[in-house]
C-alpha cells in the first residue's frame, strides 16, 4: 500500500491555515510531492512530526479539513465528475487504487444507508493516519455535495480519547471508537440527488478547465450537449468513451447520435479528439497531474499512446508543452 505523493501537500495548506512553521516538514513535503507515490512509513512519519508540532490530539481532523481537490490526484478529478454522492462513492470504490495504489475499501448498500469501510490494518497505532484520511474524505464529499452528504455514523479503530467534542463538532453524527474496522455510514436519503450548487474555488477551477475544453470544440448551451458532456467526462477515464457506449448512455441509437452531432457540423471522432486535445492542454498547463494521470483521465491505454496522439494533434510532445 502506498499513498499518492500529491496528498502530502495537504500538510503545507494546514500549516499555512493554522500558522504552524516547520521548515523540515516543508522541505520534505515539497520533495515527496514531486514523487508519484510515498510510502505509508514516510506519511506516518510526517504525521507524527505534525502531531508533535501541534500538540493537538485532534490534529488529524485539522489536517483532513484542509484538503483540496488536487491533493487527491486523479481520484479527486474522477469524483469531481460524479453528479451525485452515490455516483462518487461508486467511483471511489472502483478507483481507490489511483490514490492508495490498491483497492481495499468495501461499500455495502441498503435502502436506508450506504456503508464505506476499510480493513483495520494497524489499530490504535494508525489513529492519526485514519483521522486524516476520513476527515479529508468527508471534507471533500461535503464540498462537492453540499446538502446531500448526511452521515449517520463514523467509526474509528483507535482507542476512544478522553474528549470527543472535536469529533462530534466536525462529523455531526454518531462517532464510535474501538471498532473492528474504520468506516463511514451515509444516510441513503438524498444520496442519489444531483447537485447543481456552487463549487468551492479549487473545484470550480477544475470544472472551468473541462467546460472551456468543450466550449473550444462545441458550445454546450443546451440540455442535450450538457448531458453528452457529463457522459463523455464520466466514461473517458474508463476508456469507454466509444460511440456505441456513449449513444447507449444517451438512450439513443448510434445513428441518432451521429445525426444530432451533424447539426453542429461535427463527427463523433472529431468531437472526442478535440475535447481530448483541449483537456490535455488544460491539464498540462493548469494542474500538477502527472503525464500518466492525464493519460488515464483522457482514456488512453498508457502514457505512450497519449503522447503519440498529442503529437499528432499539435506537432509537440506533452513534456514540451509542460516545459519539462
Amino acid at each position: 500500500m502506498r499513498i499518492k505523493g500529491s496528498f502530502a501537500e495537504i500538510l503545507l495548506v494546514w500549516m499555512q491555515q493554522f500558522g504552524y512553521v516547520n521548515q523540515d516538514i516543508r522541505t520534505r513535503v515539497q520533495l515527496l510531492a514531486e514523487s508519484d507515490w510515498l510510502t505509508v512509513e514516510e506519511w506516518r512519519e510526517l504525521l507524527t512530526i505534525s502531531v508533535e508540532m501541534s500538540a493537538n490530539p485532534n490534529v488529524g481532523i485539522e489536517i483532513g479539513s484542509s484538503v483540496l481537490v488536487q491533493h487527491a490526484g486523479v481520484l479527486g478529478y474522477l469524483m469531481l465528475n460524479s453528479q451525485s454522492l452515490a455516483e462518487a462513492l461508486e467511483t471511489y470504490l472502483l478507483c481507490e487504487k489511483h490514490f492508495y495504489d490498491t483497492n481495499f475499501a468495501v461499500l455495502s448498500r441498503s435502502e436506508t444507508e450506504w456503508h464505506l469501510s476499510w480493513p483495520d490494518l494497524l489499530g490504535n497505532d494508525n489513529a492519526i493516519f485514519v483521522q486524516v484520511s476520513l476527515s479529508a474524505l468527508v471534507t471533500f464529499l461535503r464540498q462537492r455535495f453540499p446538502g446531500s452528504c448526511d452521515l449517520k455514523q463514523i467509526a474509528f479503530s483507535s482507542n476512544k480519547p478522553e474528549n470527543t467534542d472535536a469529533y462530534q463538532e466536525f462529523f455531526h453524527c454518531d462517532v464510535i471508537f474501538d471498532s473492528e474496522q474504520p468506516g463511514i455510514i451515509f444516510d441513503s436519503q438524498g444520496i442519489h440527488q444531483h447537485v447543481h450548487g456552487l463549487l468551492p474555488g479549487d473545484y470550480q477551477k477544475m470544472r472551468n478547465h473541462q467546460l472551456h475544453a468543450f466550449d473550444q470544440v462545441i458550445k454546450i448551451d443546451d440540455p442535450f450537449l450538457q448531458r453528452l458532456q457529463h457522459i463523455i467526462l464520466s466514461l473517458m477515464p474508463e476508456g469507454q468513451a466509444r460511440l456505441p457506449i456513449i449513444a447507449n448512455s444517451m438512450n439513443c441509437s448510434t445513428r441518432t447520435l451521429q445525426r444530432k452531432l451533424e447539426r453542429y457540423n461535427l463527427s463523433y471522432q472529431l468531437l472526442i479528439d478535440g475535447v481530448r486535445e483541449q483537456l490535455a492542454y488544460k491539464y498540462l498547463q493548469g494542474t500538477s497531474l502527472s503525464l500518466a494521470e492525464i493519460s488515464l483521465l483522457l482514456g488512453f491505454s498508457d502514457q505512450s499512446a497519449f503522447s503519440r496522439a498529442f503529437k499528432t494533434w499539435t506537432n509537440a510532445t506533452p513534456a514540451k508543452v509542460r516545459g519539462i
